[in-house]
This record gives C-alpha cells, structure tokens and sequence, in this order.
C-alpha cells in the first residue's frame, strides 16, 4: 500500500480540523444523546396533558349544560304547560348546543317540545310522539339522574347527534338534542394548533372524530388497540401506540359524562417535530461549527509553520550549497531545531570533503580492480572458447572414428569380393586356352553374380553412411536452416552413434510421431541430441551392464514440438539437477569430462532453435530431458545467435 505523501501545512490542518471535527461531533452526540429522550419524555407528558385538557374542557361544557337542563327540569312543576313550551324554546334560543328539547311524560309521551327555529314547522309532528322504547328515557326513568346516550342519527335535523336526559319533577323527562358538531366545537378551537392530534372514541370504540392534522381513523373501530384494551381493563396505559407502521406518543383520558375516551399521539423519533427541529439546529451548529473550525484551522497553522517553513528554506539553500543566516524565533524548540540544522550543516561540509577524498581514491582503485577484471574475463572467455572447440573436436573425432571403422566392414567385404572376382577370372582365362568347357563358363558366370552381389550391397551400405555422415557433418557445421522431417533427422544421428556403441550393451529406441515437418536448424538440433545421448551412455549408465535410451516426439497442443530423451540410468539427485546446465560442472573431474556437453545443448535450444531445455530425474528412476522448440525456428537475428 503506498502512503499518501502530505504537505505539514495540510497535515497541521487537516489534524486541526478532524480535531474540530471530533470535539463537535462528540458534542453533537451528548446533545443529541441527552436532549432527544428529553424531548420523548417532555411530548409524552403533553400528550397525556393535552388528553385530559380534552376530556376537562368537554367535561365542563357538558357539565354546564347538564346544570341547565336540570333546573329547566325542576322549573316543570312551577308553571303551565305553556308557559314551559316557551321556556324551551327560549332554552334553545339561548343555548347554541341545543338543537331539541322534549318533555316526556311517565307513558313516554312527548308533552312539550322547544325546537330551533329551521325545525319549528316540525312541532306539531313531534307533540304527542311516543319514545317509551327509547333507551336514553328508559335508562333516565330507571337512574332518575341526568344521562347521556351513545351518538344516533337525529329524525329531526339528520345529522349524528348526542342526547341528554334529566328528570322533570316527579314523573316527567327532560331530554335534549345536542349535535355532535357542537360537542366537538370546542375541541377544534384548542387542539387545531397544539402538538398532538386528537381521536374522539365512543363506548362502542368508533372514532367519532380527529384532528385535522393527524393519521386518519375517522369510523374505525380501535377497541382492538392495546391503548383502549389497557383503558378498559384498569391497568396501566402504554406510552406508545403503533398506528399503521408508525409509533405514535398516547394520551387518554376518559370523559365520565359520554363514556368518551380522548386520545391524544405525537409522532416519535424524527418525525417529532420538536426533535426533527432540534436535529436540523443542531446540524446548522455543527456545519458552522466545521466551516469556522476549518478556516480557524487554516490560520493557525499558517502562523505556526511561519517560522518552520523560514529553517525549511535555509536547510534548502544549504543543501545546494548557499550559505545563509539560519533563523530564529519565539518558539524554544524551532530555535533548537535551526541550531541543531546548524551544526549539523558544519558537521556535512566537513564530511563531505572527507568523503570526496575518500571516493578519489576508492575510484582509482576500483578502476585498476575493473582493468583487472577485465583482462581476467576475457583469458576466461578465450579459455571457455577453447574448451567448447575442443569439445566439439573430440565429438567430430568421436564421429569420424566410428563412422570409419563402420565404413571398414563393408568396404573390406566388398575389396574381398572384386579380389575373388580377380582371381576366379584370371582361372576362367586360362580355362579358356586349354579349352572352355561349358561348366566351367556357368561356373564363372555363377562366381561373377555373387561377386558382384556382395560387393554392390556393401558398397551401398557404405555410400548410406557416407551420405548421413556427410549430412550431419554439413548441418553441424553450417548451422544451415531448412525442412526437413524430424524422423529422418533422429534416424542420421543414431546411424552416427551407432558405430560408437555397437559394442556397448546398451541400446537406442524412438517413438517419433510420424509427419512432424520442422523449418528449423537440423544442425544444432542434432548436436543437442548427440550431446544427450552421449550424456546418458557417459553418466546414467555408469557402472551398468544394460540400458536403454527412448527419444520420443509429439506435436503438443500449443503447436510446438515437445521432443523427449529418457534412459532409465541411474539417475540425479537434487543437488546435481539443479547444477546439471551450469558451465564446467561436471560429476566425472579428473576422468576427462569439461561439463560443457549439456550447457551447449541448452544455449543451443535457446538461442538457435528458440525453445527450452529442462531436465527431470530422481535417483534411481532415470533422467528426461524436455526440448519444446517451435516447429518454425525464430531467425538468428531474432535469438540474438551466430552461426
């Protein structure tokens, strides 16, 4: 990982301003840490307030009604009939609730009614009506007591509206209309710009009305809300209530009058307005807070680095060699810091005259070392020259004796035929002056054929010899390219070989797979196999009274030509394969061997023929060595090899 490369100035800065920027995100945290549970706390404790000023407020308005319609109830029995028809219309004239008012005698009967003005032209149709079913009468007559009933649909005015009943003298009910607009009037006048937002839930558990600005369940049913189950129950209110995947702050309060529960819910979290305007004052503190903490950041170091960036330019000057007054300043440590620069600047100037000195001499002798070197190296190079030429010349010697002691033999057989043949003539002539009988003519016929027969198959053999000879002594020399047929190469060396360890009890074996076609250097190649053959009969076989050498071939997939020889010798340790190409190594010092053999075949693979040579052994189980060569050679411009 390479580490970014920073200027001190940004670095003094940028420690400065994470600096700020940690101090005021801790701050930032504790705030939010400490003041978001107390906003939570402060929105539940108003919601539950705000509940109750609901239930209160509703409490009172209804309580004063009921106080009226009692003493219109107890007024019944001081006047006529008449006179009390007017009272109630004069009730509800005064009394904006009120929509109705009926007088109910003890058969149900509606004696008396006070109507609102748009509904006065009903009066004679609710005179005389009959409402002994009703419960709100029925419950009052039982209770004798002011009772409130459950929200109905008025016959009257059509609209949802709640009843009102108060005993009226001994035996008559006082029942009155209020709609439910009007009941719930006064809670809009408080709850529209308060924090929470308002349901209104009947005894049967309906939502008879909310706030403007909360969730919406108008005519839900919430009996099933842990809230109102909790409420029902007597026990303990939960704090929260979760409300169509948000959790809401709760409030309840019960109204005793209606039977009402008021729920009041505060969104939580950032949804809060309290704590979402808390969140985004604080996030303008802290990007503030930064902004300044970033520039103060700036100024600072600029005022700090002052005196550093002064001894920065001085130590420069000194280093390209201007001498100069080094600086000081009111801080203690840049003061010892320019004197100790100082010093050590002194200390240099007379180090570096040592050393110039020192480097003179050092490059006088280093010179004569690398004349030195030099002529070491090329009496190596003319000696390593040398010996690769005589390595190669006692290969060739190799060679050339075995070729003629094979040519020998057939030779020899065919001067010992045509000699015969000589002297088998020089009898037929003499057969002739005494007189040539015709079985002394087959008989000469018959000695001439063999003659000839023994002498043309020798001489043939001969002239194959010479002509495969000739071949890899031509490649060998010239390192010529051509075609030429793998196969056909192998063969001409092997038949080189082959006079060399006719009497050795070993043998040659190929599987050489039949069309492989090289452009290539037929030369080098058969050097290189020489020189592994020869390697093997040398070394593998060492101390062995039999072996066998495989030479195989196979067209890899690359297209490449993976060319094998394999003798199940002896074989290497790791010590040996690892050295096994290096110059001059050798297991056989003092018994003839250069080590040259197998480094000449690997630069010749490498650099002639453009592939890799590579060895595999384990003691005991045989040595492979591996050539991949191109089926097409790369030029010798390309290897970088001479010929």
């Amino acid at each position: 990982m390479t580490l970014r490369n920073w200027r001190l100035r940004s670095f003094v800065v940028a420690i400065m301003a994470a600096t700020t920027v940690m101090v005021v995100v801790l701050v930032v945290a504790a705030l939010l840490a400490i003041s978001i549970p107390a906003l939570e706390d402060e929105t539940q404790r108003e919601v539950q307030l705000q509940a109750n000023d609901h239930a209160n407020r509703t409490q009172i308005v209804l309580g004063a009604l009921e106080s009226r319609l009692e003493v219109v109830g107890e007024s019944h029995a001081l006047v006529d009939a008449e006179v009390f028809a007017g009272v109630l219309d004069m009730i509800i004239a005064r009394t904006p609730m009120l929509r109705a008012l009926y007088l109910v005698d003890a058969n149900g009967r509606v004696t008396a009614a006070g109507l609102d003005s748009s509904m006065s032209r009903l009066r004679s149709e609710i005179l005389g009506s009959d409402l002994s079913s009703t419960p709100l009468l029925r419950a009052t007559q039982a209770t004798r007591s002011t009772t409130w009933s459950d929200t109905y649909l008025s016959a009257l005015s059509g609209v949802l509206t709640v009843g009102v009943a108060t005993p009226a003298g001994d035996s008559h009910v006082l029942i009155g209309e209020v709609p439910l607009d009007a009941v719930l009037s006064t809670l809009e006048e408080t709850g529209s710009t308060r924090l929470a937002a308002l349901w209104v839930i009947d005894s049967r558990g309906e939502v008879i009305t909310e706030s403007r600005h909360g969730p919406g369940a108008r005519r839900m049913n919430l009996n099933g809300l842990p809230l109102l189950q909790a409420s029902l129950a007597g026990t303990p209110l939960p704090p929260y209530i979760d409300f169509e995947g948000q959790r809401y702050h709760a409030g309840l309060a019960l109204s005793e009058a209606l039977n009402w529960r008021f729920v009041t819910i505060a969104p939580t979290g950032l949804d809060n307005p309290r704590v979402s305007s808390m969140v985004i004052a604080i996030g303008a503190a802290f990007a503030i807070a930064l902004l300044l903490g970033v520039l103060l950041s700036r100024s600072l170091a600029q005022l700090l680095l002052a005196p550093l960036n002064s001894i920065i330019a001085q130590a420069r000057d000194t280093a390209h060699g201007r001498q100069g007054h080094w600086p000081r300043g009111p801080v203690v440590e840049l003061n010892a810091l320019s004197g100790d620069l100082e010093a050590m600047a002194a200390h240099l100037q007379s180090l570096n005259l040592d050393l110039e000195q020192r480097v003179a001499q050092r490059t006088e002798a280093l010179a004569e070392s690398n004349r030195s070197l030099q002529a070491t190296l090329a009496e190596l190079e003319r000696t390593q020259h040398e010996l690769v030429r005589a390595e190669k010349m006692a290969a060739l010697g190799g060679l050339v004796a075995g070729v003629a002691h094979e040519l020998n033999t057939p030779i020899g057989n065919g001067l010992m035929a045509v000699s015969t043949l000589q002297g088998q003539a020089g009898d037929f002539r003499r057969c002739m002056q005494a007189g040539l009988r015709r079985s002394d003519l087959d008989a000469f016929l018959l000695n001439v054929d063999q003659a000839a027969d023994i002498a043309t198959r020798n001489l043939s053999r001969a002239a194959d010899l010479v002509t495969s000879f000739k071949q890899v002594a031509v490649d060998q020399s010239s390192a010529q390219r051509r075609r030429f047929m793998l196969d056909e190469v192998v063969d001409e060396i092997i038949i080189t070989l082959r006079p060399s360890i006719r009497r050795l009890p070993f043998s040659i074996e190929t599987d050489i797979q039949p069309g492989l076609e090289l452009d290539s250097y037929p030369g080098p190649l058969g050097q290189v196999l020489a020189n592994l053959i020869n390697n093997a009969l040398i070394h593998a076989f060492e101390d062995r009274e039999q072996g066998t050498i495989v030479i195989a071939a196979r067209r890899a997939e690359d297209g490449r030509i993976r060319l094998t020889v394999s003798d199940d010798g002896q074989g290497m340790d790791a010590s040996v394969l690892e050295q096994v190409f290096e110059p001059f190594f050798t297991t056989r010092k003092g018994r003839g061997g250069t080590g040259l053999g197998l480094h000449i075949a690997f630069n010749a693979v490498a650099n002639v023929l453009g592939g890799s040579l590579t060895a595999s052994s384990a003691k005991g189980r045989g040595s492979c060595f591996e050539l991949h060569i191109p089926a097409i050679a790369p030029s010798m411009s390309e290897t970088g090899a001479t010929a």
